[in-house]
């Protein structure tokens, strides 16, 4: 659901037909625009989640493979994903004009971005998405460091030092903007989700878990944010959630299969805004009811379109990495 919000909000942000639907449903795109984009507080809180259930159980001994592995998971197809949208975006110059569309990338933005460091140095996204797979990276290496530093073996002082870092990021590094490229300014969603997943594990991270949300409770009080807000709210579910066993429906095996492939719609789908841009402007249309009707096609294009690439290129190709890097991760494994 997060992820199909992110791209109606990308829908309201970027291209033609947004500028025509607002002349009917002015609110509706506002609302895209405006409030959709906090889905991605929902990515934070579950990546964080997840990274937490990954580490809960072991000792952190391989940092540097462990952050390798992510890199590697992250990186190739956000490349091909890359490579793509500028395809796209090359076909698309002579009919859209707008400062919303890259500019013909060059080497050392390429070499930016498949670093992860674009942000960082000021280089210009080649896609709406780069910047929360640099984000995600940065979490997920805060976290691994975290942990290879601060565990014990009762697990207290790292669950403690993270919730420390969480605190921080709520009451002051997630209050100012100009951080947000780097990992502190988003820790405040991620470590909701760490500490979420380690609250099942004894009966003191639960206790800290509920402290830090009261602490968030406070943060809000001083400053009150939305995205923090949805952020609690979402690691709060994930802790009182009810737990069972999954009876698999057919909607459930839909839903399924769409989150698997939430991460290739996130990175491919702004190619399909450039395309049907490119469309709308060579076909001259002016009606708001074929901009809403052209921008849903285009949304289902970019969920087929995440579907196929998950199943026939990303996880191929995630399989051929693992593969090629065992002997990577086993050097940097003797060198620890």
């Amino acid at each position: 659901m997060a992820a199909q919000f992110i791209v109606w909000h990308h829908f309201s942000a970027y291209g033609p037909m947004s500028d025509t639907m607002t002349l009917v449903w002015p609110n509706l795109v506002n609302w895209l625009y405006e409030d959709a984009r906090l889905a991605v507080q929902v990515f934070l809180v579950v990546g964080g989640y997840l990274a937490g259930q990954s580490v809960m159980h072991k000792p952190i001994q391989q940092p540097l493979a462990l952050i390798a592995k992510r890199y590697l998971r992250l990186v190739p197809f956000y490349v091909l994903a890359l490579a793509l949208i500028t395809l796209a975006v090359s076909l698309s110059y002579k009919t859209i004009h707008n400062d919303w569309l890259p500019s013909e990338p060059t080497a050392w933005q390429f070499l930016a971005h498949a670093l992860l460091v674009h942000d960082l140095f000021g280089v210009e996204a080649l896609s709406s998405g780069a910047w929360y797979v640099a984000i995600d990276f940065q979490l997920y290496a805060l976290l691994i460091t975290s942990c290879y530093v601060l565990q014990t073996a009762n697990h207290k002082r790292l669950s403690i030092g993270v919730a420390v870092l969480c605190v921080a990021s709520m009451w002051y590094f997630n209050r100012v903007k100009t951080l947000d490229i780097w990992a502190i300014y988003f820790f405040s969603a991620y470590g909701l989700g760490v500490l979420a997943a380690w609250a099942k594990r004894s009966s003191f991270d639960a206790a800290l878990f509920w402290l830090t949300a009261l602490l968030a409770v406070g943060a809000l009080w001083l400053e009150f944010r939305s995205r923090l807000t949805l952020a609690l709210v979402t690691a709060v579910w994930l802790v009182i959630k009810p737990t069972g066993l999954v009876q698999w429906t057919p909607m459930k095996r839909v839903v399924h299969r769409l989150s698997n492939s939430a991460y290739v719609l996130f990175l491919t789908h702004f190619g399909i805004i450039v395309l049907f841009s490119d469309m709308w402007n060579k076909s001259h249309f002016y009606d708001p009811y074929m901009a809403f009707a052209l921008t849903a096609f285009a949304w289902a294009c970019s969920v087929g379109m995440g579907l196929f690439l998950h199943e026939k290129a990303e996880v191929p190709l995630h399989h051929w990495v693992s593969q090629k890097s065992k002997q990577l991760f086993l050097r940097l494994t003797s060198l620890g």
